[in-house]
């Protein structure tokens, strides 16, 4: 009975068929998918533009300066809209104080409403010798229009002979109202008597 059985190849035809066009559809939707993870990470971390040796400067309603914002380098990121800062320094101003924050890093929120710096970050309100103070942690979020800061890092603060240490801050004034947060722990010296 030859003619009930085909051929053998005529058998692989349909196969052989059937794994083309798989394979071509393999290949269409490899070349319509979308970028990978990485490659698309990594576009969206291209700024779309870096500046030098920048100021920005920031002023109240009445035209006093109320803060400024130096940077050797700050790079803006498209995809969040978040501009990094290297080794920012922020300084805040009234009439008549000044306080200065240095940083490793910073990054500043669109709109530049809040800059969070990151790494040694260290602040200094000058005055006189017994109200000066000397803040340090890791990071601090910063809202510079209002004068306010906030961390839940580890905190050191030093105003004149008085220390403490925490494990956050609030400031509602950064010249006034601070208020530490966790675990505290204080240092007064005592207080010289007179003889």
């Amino acid at each position: 009975m030859h003619g009930h059985g085909l051929h053998p190849a005529y058998r692989f035809y349909p196969v052989a068929i059937a794994a083309l066009l798989a394979a071509g559809s393999i290949w269409l939707e490899h070349l319509t998918r979308a970028p990978e993870p990485a490659a698309a990470a990594a576009e969206n971390q291209t700024p779309d533009f870096v500046a030098d040796k920048v100021r920005i400067s920031g002023f109240s309603h009445d035209g006093a300066l109320r803060y400024t914002l130096d940077s050797p380098r700050l790079t803006h990121l498209p995809h969040n809209g978040v501009t990094v800062a290297e080794q920012p320094r922020l300084q805040l101003f009234t009439q008549t104080r000044r306080m200065r924050i240095d940083a490793d890093r910073g990054e500043v929120a669109p709109g530049g409403e809040r800059v969070d710096l990151y790494g040694n970050v260290e602040a200094r309100h000058e005055g006189e010798p017994d109200s000066a103070m000397h803040f340090s942690s890791d990071r601090l979020a910063v809202w510079p229009d209002a004068q306010r800061a906030a961390s839940s890092a580890p905190v050191r603060l030093v105003r004149g002979n008085a220390r403490a240490e925490a494990n956050g801050i609030e400031a509602d004034n950064l010249f006034g109202n601070m208020k530490l947060a966790g675990k505290v722990r204080m240092i007064f010296p005592r207080r010289q008597r007179n003889p």
